[in-house]
């Protein structure tokens, strides 16, 4: 079943890293190792607990990506631009009522989150219950960068005293001191909108697949990725767990944005499409008006998955 979304006027935040040009993930030897998969608390991230993984840390700097270390969690990569432009594009020609008929958003390898920030502020602002799973390689990149987005979303959107930005006013340096204080309204509001938020870290697998509950009946799941497909073995993972979800419930779609070709290491958008196909399940292309710079230099595309 098709169904479509429409989400209300905002912009994506472009103060972010953004990459440029063709550059792709930069792939290196997986390690012999395997991050375990793990369900971390709202409470956990915010008070900072549990050690940091250096190894992530010390990725920052050097490189995109290395596979089985660090997943490329703290950039904001181009292609989650696109789906996060996409949403926005959308806003003033559809009908938002399709996503009241929606109770979860899923985004895998979601790192900075643009996409899922979007319908998280479509969320505070109309009133839609809905839970967010979050999902990342590195439990460091959920509590430094996808967490402080989502409260920072929520600062703007609901406008919390103290958070000023440069371009409003002249004096103010643009950070937002969270404090206890803060962090209790966040979870209030949370509450309040009755917005529920879940974080996972580890590989695409199964064990990832049992941590995320399916949606209510007759309710619908969207999962979200972007740059999730830049090898082969990345594609193979990353759709049998997409495919696993969409077949969990009837109203289920996912939203992908992906290079057409992942020069190098092998990872494509025909290479989905037919892992998708293997699966039972159908893959086209979206329509990309009001998303701009798609064709130019390494081309990209959006991509719809549903089971057939």
């Amino acid at each position: 079943m098709s169904f479509s979304f429409g989400f209300g006027d905002s912009e994506a935040d472009d103060s972010k890293e953004i990459s440029t040009g063709p550059s792709v993930p930069k792939v290196k030897p997986a390690q012999a190792h395997q991050t375990p998969v793990k369900e971390h608390t709202l409470e956990e991230l915010l008070l900072q607990e549990g050690p940091t993984n250096d190894d992530v840390i010390d990725q920052i700097g050097t490189s995109d990506l290395r596979s089985g270390v660090y997943e490329g969690g703290f950039k904001t990569w181009e292609c989650s631009l696109d789906l996060a432009s996409l949403l926005l594009d959308r806003g003033p020609r559809r009908d938002i009522d399709e996503l009241i008929r929606c109770d979860q958003i899923i985004e895998l390898g979601s790192g900075t989150a643009l996409p899922s920030l979007v319908l998280f502020q479509h969320a505070l602002l109309n009133g839609i219950p809905l839970t967010f799973t979050l999902a990342d390689y590195n439990d460091t990149v959920l509590r430094l960068v996808t967490l402080p987005n989502l409260i920072l979303t929520w600062a703007a959107t609901t406008r919390q005293p103290g958070f000023l930005t440069p371009n409003l006013d002249e004096d103010s340096t643009g950070d937002f001191e969270l404090n206890p204080e803060v962090i209790q309204h966040f979870l209030t509001d949370l509450k309040s909108h009755d917005i529920n938020l879940r974080f996972l870290s580890g590989p695409w697998s199964p064990s990832l697949a049992n941590l995320i509950p399916s949606s209510g009946v007759d309710m619908g799941t969207v999962i979200l990725a972007a740059e999730t497909i830049y090898s082969p073995e990345s594609t193979e993972a990353f759709t049998e767990l997409v495919c696993g979800l969409l077949k969990r419930v009837k109203m289920s779609k996912a939203m992908i944005a992906a290079k057409r070709l992942y020069f190098g290491v092998g990872g494509s958008v025909d290479g989905l499409k037919a892992a998708c196909r293997e699966r039972g399940a159908v893959a086209y292309e979206i329509e990309n008006h009001g998303v701009p710079g798609m064709e130019g230099g390494v081309g990209r595309a959006l991509i719809e998955v549903q089971m057939y």
